[in-house]
């Protein structure tokens, strides 16, 4: 808790800019924006009715899908390296930057969720956590995806892949801090409870998705959705 308090007296200033600015950048949702620019549809109104790359997919092909990723993966990466290299320097304070990075990319996957320029209505947030992680940690953001491609190749389902991906995450940043980078205790205690934290937003917008596991229901990749 002290070294919580440290941190915001020194950078309350940047950290307001950060979360803002990443806000403002994840409230852009690229597969609202995409299939309306493409297709003149707004993709909550298509399919699975989520604003995601894996509805845009099912809904319009692979090429929205990859414009789609693409955005909604740039966005948390842009906001966390302007937290970490712009705001936080610029304030005087750049050997917090890295902290920075964390509070921009949570703000980023809360505007992808909730977006202000499209009635709060966004996506699921996997690909801008994935976005996110592969700045504060991109040997964990590589662990994440490989175990969202053996579980959705095993399982055929991309949520179930996004759940355990979004575990995996947890795991892998706590483990690699505390056994491999030997980060101080404090350090160790802000990664991991942030990383729980966005993987936590992105598992609660999954909880149809894992009621659907539960009962044997949830749609598979080639299976058309019922």
């Amino acid at each position: 808790m002290d070294f919580v308090l440290t941190v915001l007296s020194y950078t309350w200033l940047p950290l307001l800019i950060s979360a803002v600015t990443a806000y403002l950048l994840g409230s852009l949702d690229f597969a609202i924006i995409v299939t309306k620019a493409f297709t003149h549809e707004d993709i909550r109104e298509k399919g699975s009715g989520n604003a995601g790359a894996t509805n845009v997919l099912r809904s319009h092909g692979k090429k929205l899908a990859a414009l789609t990723s693409l955005g909604d993966v740039g966005k948390a990466v842009v906001s966390a390296l302007l937290a970490q290299f712009v705001w936080f320097p610029l304030c005087g304070v750049a050997h917090l930057g890295y902290y920075g990075a964390f509070v921009a990319g949570a703000a980023c996957v809360i505007g992808h969720m909730y977006p202000l320029y499209f009635g709060f209505r966004g996506g699921k947030g996997v690909l801008t956590v994935l976005g996110m992680m592969l700045v504060v940690d991109w040997p964990t953001a590589l662990i994440g995806l490989g175990v969202f491609a053996i579980v959705v190749l095993l399982s055929k389902m991309v949520s179930l892949g996004s759940i355990l991906a979004g575990v995996a995450l947890c795991l892998s940043i706590f483990i690699r801090f505390k056994y491999v980078v030997h980060e101080s205790a404090a350090c160790i205690a802000f990664v991991t409870a942030m990383t729980i934290f966005v993987v936590g937003l992105a598992v609660m917008k999954h909880s149809a998705n894992i009621k659907r596991i539960l009962n044997g229901t949830e749609n598979k990749i080639g299976q058309k959705k019922s």
